[in-house]
């Protein structure tokens, strides 16, 4: 495989020293280990070769393999969530877990001014919290299997949506994109959809976003970019 190429992936991570399961795509095996998530959505998972969407080490590994290809292997520390920083381990006062209505109990995880953190201890007050990923310094055992690899573009940009949890109707015609979703997108969503499409997907060069009920809003592609520069710069001529 190489960079910018779409594939769907099956896979188990373990810890490798213990062999827990930490995460895994297979609904039935998660049922059968007793972690089974119902809030998780299971099955094959949208990857994009080189665009950061799984850790550097696994990223690697798909490069070299083939469709339908299953390979195990082991990714260090330093391909995966980087070594535990003891400059990330905090004393937070008690007072600060109160006023936001949270009992600190050692072991669970919070969120701390956006960020996750575990409690590691509670004394006199004063809470130690670890803000370092929770699989920060551990070697990662994978088993990963190219299900699909994605070659038409409305396939492409399905798989985004799906992705983001935003199915849609999507048709592709002399490099428009229409994008039709059920409920209204926001802006900033959008512009996260057209940065995204737009990056890993050459031959889109508009795209026009639209849901029952309102007129369509076309996303800010390089194209749409410059024409509003040349509208923009026209303006003084309009006033005169």
């Amino acid at each position: 495989m190489k960079e910018g190429d779409f594939l769907k992936i099956e896979y188990v991570g373990r810890i490798a020293d213990t062999g827990d399961i930490f995460d895994l795509t297979d609904g039935e095996l998660a049922k059968k280990k007793g972690i089974h998530n119902e809030g998780q959505k299971y099955g094959p998972v949208l990857v994009i070769v080189g665009s950061g969407m799984v850790i550097p080490g696994m990223d690697d590994k798909l490069r070299e393999m083939k469709k339908g290809e299953e390979k195990e292997f082991d990714v260090t520390p330093d391909k995966a969530f980087g070594k535990r920083d003891v400059k990330k381990i905090k004393i937070v006062s008690a007072t600060n877990f109160i006023r936001q209505k949270i009992n600190p109990v050692p072991g669970v995880y919070v969120e701390i001014n956006g960020r996750k953190a575990k409690i590691q201890s509670v004394s006199g007050g004063r809470v130690r919290v670890d803000f370092n990923h929770p699989l920060a310094g551990k070697t990662l055992r994978y088993k990963v299997k190219i299900a699909e690899n994605i070659q038409k573009t409305v396939d492409k940009v399905k798989s985004i949506m799906d992705y983001y949890r935003l199915p849609a109707d999507v048709e592709m015609v002399e490099g428009k994109l229409s994008i039709k979703t059920k409920e209204d997108t926001p802006e900033p969503v959008r512009k996260l959809l057209t940065d995204i499409i737009t990056k890993w997907i050459k031959e889109v060069k508009k795209i026009e976003f639209s849901n029952p009920g309102t007129k369509p809003a076309q996303g800010k592609t390089e194209e749409n970019k410059t024409d509003e520069n040349k509208t923009e710069e026209k303006k003084p001529d309009e006033k005169k």
